[in-house]
């Protein structure tokens, strides 16, 4: 026979079925403006509540814990969506409380907030010291707080490989970026629900990437169907191997610093262009129709592969353009990301016939 206490005790120790999430805003100026809730699986947003008297609220369930992001306007938290009552504070994002994991969060964020306020002072004192090694005083300042933060991380990863909040503190960035090596070691040790995580998952594959794209590789070829600007095949591999030295310019139409980076490589190419050096152009991330107008209308003194998407710059880890890999006479990596001096230096000192 249950007692009383016995049915009490057990009501308020189950498990929430259900969760809400009070949220609450910097000033008055964000009141009458919707808040939305984003979902960094499927990166669309999933739900969204009107801002009243300087709060708002949204309810539902869950069946796991999942991350998501609360968007106004420019401001963002990322934090751990949990059955339970969770708490939000739109000016603070370390300041999400409530539910098991998100007390844990808050004080994961607050310790790494600590760090990297510490960090821009320490950098701000060093800019402002006018020191004549200011670059290595920066450089050395920024590995000392990265470690600690990746201490930071390891520990509340070791706590948490199991759960939705281990993927939060090796996804999460801010600022600092995991060593690869030791953040594919953290993530072959964890459990499904953070091996699970897309974001996490896309994070390790760039990387993978990176690393087989890195200099002193080999080149990996691709093939785009209507790439050459007649609509037939075109494949980096027409042009990369062949005995020359190639300047590959990842580029589209409506990058500013692309089309800023132009007169750098006109320069390179009329310079060097032979039997020993060329340049090729990879437009991505534009329709074919942009990149021809362009063309029709600016010229192009070297060979273009068109129309070819996110493909190329997913397979060499590409996260922004212009990137431009110079590629050895038998494919090999030599480069990348040159850009300017660097770019014209670069070009120089390998052709150079005093090696």
């Amino acid at each position: 026979m249950c007692s009383f206490a016995a049915i009490m005790f057990a009501a308020c120790t189950s498990t929430p079925k259900s969760y809400i999430v009070e949220g609450v805003v910097p000033d008055d100026s964000y009141n009458n403006r919707m808040v939305y809730l984003y979902d960094h699986e499927i990166r669309e947003r999933v739900d969204s509540a009107l801002v009243v008297d300087g709060k708002f609220t949204f309810t539902g369930s869950v069946e796991n814990a999942v991350i998501r992001r609360l968007v106004l306007n420019r401001l963002t938290v990322d934090f751990i969506l949990e059955n339970g009552k969770i708490s939000v504070d739109m000016a603070t994002p370390e300041n999400v409380k409530g539910a098991k994991l998100n007390d844990k969060l808050s004080t994961f964020l607050t310790e790494m907030a600590m760090y990297q306020n510490e960090f821009h002072a320490k950098t701000e004192e060093i800019q402002q010291s006018q020191s004549s090694d200011v670059d290595r005083l920066r450089r050395e300042n920024y590995q000392h707080y990265n470690k600690l933060i990746e201490s930071l991380r390891i520990k509340f990863f070791n706590d948490n490989k199991d759960n939705i909040l281990g993927a939060f503190v090796l996804w999460y960035n801010q600022l600092f970026d995991m060593e690869p090596d030791l953040l594919a070691s953290l993530y072959a040790q964890a459990g499904d629900a953070v091996r699970s995580f897309k974001p996490l998952q896309s994070i390790i594959e760039t990387n993978e990437r990176k690393k087989l794209t890195a200099e002193g590789m080999p080149f990996t070829d691709f093939t785009i169907e209507n790439g050459n600007i007649d609509g037939s095949k075109a494949s980096l591999s027409d042009y990369v191997g062949k005995g020359k030295y190639v300047l590959v310019d990842f580029w589209a139409s409506w990058c500013g610093p692309c089309i800023a980076e132009i007169p750098v490589l006109k320069e390179v190419y009329t310079e060097h262009r032979g039997d020993r050096f060329e340049i090729l152009g990879v437009a991505v991330w534009e329709n074919r129709e942009a990149t021809m107008k362009y063309i029709e209308n600016n010229g192009s003194p070297w060979p273009q592969i068109i129309d070819a998407g996110d493909f190329p710059t997913t397979l060499y880890a590409i996260g922004g353009i212009p990137h431009i890999i110079l590629f050895g006479p038998d494919g090999t990596i030599v480069a990348r990301g040159l850009r300017g001096a660097r770019l014209k230096s670069k070009v120089a000192d390998v052709l150079c016939d005093c090696h």
